[in-house]
């Protein structure tokens, strides 16, 4: 592991050691360099660009609502090229995962982005998307993207029409190809799910992942940048889907 020293990486990639990887050379140097060479084999190499395994960390943290986390990746996502709308598009489409408790940790992220890029942010003209009128609207939506209705949908459609109409209108806004492009929403929402171990969503946004052009290395890579955050269960949980 003499190619490897932890805390000489962490000085490297932050500016400096964060405490927990301090403490980890303390107790087990060899432990840390040991993940510091995986961490850079999974962000580093592969498939997918750096900058957007970094987005992906970033969106999976402030789904687990993890904001150190968080904000370390954001500041890999900055040094790998990540802008502003970038950012916020990631941690919108937690929204629809998570809920507004993952935008509320996301705002950090966002506010620390738009700190360190300032003047590197403009917002656009917002045009109106239109949203859903009816069941079959939203249905033929969740068809189109992962080929499938999900039980709990049609559920949702027959109990509670009207919440099913205006989720699936804030899911077709926030999965709008725009800053981020669809197919990195959806892996986005493949590495939520592996972290959280919920095999439902995992298989859900695998197939809409696959929908719009993502590949299984590309779905083996998500897996392994969730394992990063939480542990090898990311791992088996997406690999059942290779």
């Amino acid at each position: 592991m003499a190619e490897f020293n932890g805390l000489e990486y962490f000085e490297k990639v932050y500016g400096q050691v964060p405490e927990w990887a301090s403490k980890m050379h303390q107790f087990s140097p060899t432990a840390l360099d040991h993940y510091t060479a995986l961490r850079n084999e999974i962000l580093v190499k592969g498939k997918m660009k750096q900058k957007d395994k970094e987005l992906i960390l970033v969106g999976v943290n402030a789904a687990r609502r993890y904001e150190r986390s968080m904000l370390y990746h954001t500041k890999g996502a900055i040094d790998a090229g990540a802008t502003v709308e970038e950012i916020i598009e990631i941690i919108s489409t937690c929204i629809i995962s998570r809920g507004i408790p993952a935008w509320m940790t996301g705002i950090k992220a966002i506010s620390y982005a738009l700190n360190d890029l300032k003047g590197q942010y403009s917002i656009e003209p917002v045009h109106e998307e239109k949203g859903f009128t009816s069941v079959e609207e939203c249905l033929n939506f969740f068809r189109d993207g992962s080929g499938a209705v999900p039980e709990w949908l049609n559920l949702l459609g027959k109990h509670n029409p009207d919440v099913l109409i205006q989720y699936c209108s804030l899911r077709k806004i926030v999965l709008k190809e725009q800053a981020v492009s669809r197919k990195l929403k959806e892996l986005l929402l493949v590495g939520i799910n592996v972290c959280e171990r919920y095999k439902e969503g995992v298989a859900l946004h695998v197939k809409g992942a696959r929908n719009f052009g993502a590949t299984d290395e590309e779905i083996a890579e998500i897996s392994l940048v969730g394992l990063l955050t939480a542990g090898i269960p990311a791992w088996f949980e997406g690999s059942d889907f290779l």
